[in-house]
């Protein structure tokens, strides 16, 4: 619904770019993702306060989650449109 509705950019570089600037509410990453980069962009996520989730499977499959016919490794959300999927972050982190 985010991918949809809202506003959403997705790769390791376009993500790690976001976090820098402070437009990211909040990024996704897949179990597949190289370690140095999974790590670059939770320390973005810790120095701006920006929440980090880790998605459980592999990045085709979180490919397949946004309607691409590729595999994505990373995901950054800027405005969450219609999705609840912000809420689900306030949950997990409670």
């Amino acid at each position: 619904m985010a991918v949809s509705t809202g506003r959403v950019h997705l790769g390791s570089k376009t993500a790690m770019r976001e976090m820098r600037r402070g437009r990211a509410k909040a990024a996704i990453v897949s179990s597949n993702c190289p370690e140095e980069i999974r790590e670059r962009i939770e320390n973005y996520g810790r120095l701006a306060g920006i929440p980090v989730l880790r998605h459980p499977k592999d990045s085709l499959d979180l490919g397949l989650l946004c309607g691409k016919p590729f595999p994505v490794s990373a995901i950054v959300i800027n405005d969450p449109g219609d999705s609840k999927i912000l809420s689900l972050v306030k949950v997990e982190d409670a």
